[in-house]
């Protein structure tokens, strides 16, 4: 399938390894800015020595991105029970995801800023 060119949103189908369940992540394509930032900031200097810190970068970048998820997604505590997680009942909800699901949003943040994936002469495109 084709990538369309100028698209706000772009949706991201994970496998949640906790629930066993695909959750749908919808984000915004990073600016070329963020794209350098985030390789700037996968690197820290610190007392002269250079500290990876890719994790961290992952769950800023990815939280950053991020701007929603499917409706059904996630469930929270409420009033003694479930109820789902809605965007417009929890404006926190980014808040919510990043400390308590941070596998999936630095998931998101690393496929869309390190997801490349080249084809090698002889292996079939689409594969």
């Amino acid at each position: 399938m084709p990538r369309i060119l100028g698209e706000e949103r772009q949706a991201m189908a994970i496998q949640d390894p906790v629930s066993g369940s695909v959750i749908t992540l919808y984000f915004r394509p990073p600016t070329s800015e963020e794209r350098v930032a985030y390789q700037l900031a996968a690197f820290h200097l610190e007392q002269g020595e250079r500290r990876y810190r890719l994790g961290e970068t992952r769950l800023r970048f990815g939280a950053e991105i991020l701007q929603g998820f499917a409706p059904g997604a996630f469930l929270v505590h409420e009033d003694g029970g479930t109820a789902p997680l809605d965007q417009e009942r929890h404006p926190d909800w980014k808040a919510r995801l990043a400390a308590q699901a941070p596998d999936l949003v630095s998931y998101l943040g690393q496929q869309v800023f390190e997801g490349w994936r080249v084809v090698g002469r002889g292996e079939p495109e689409g594969e």
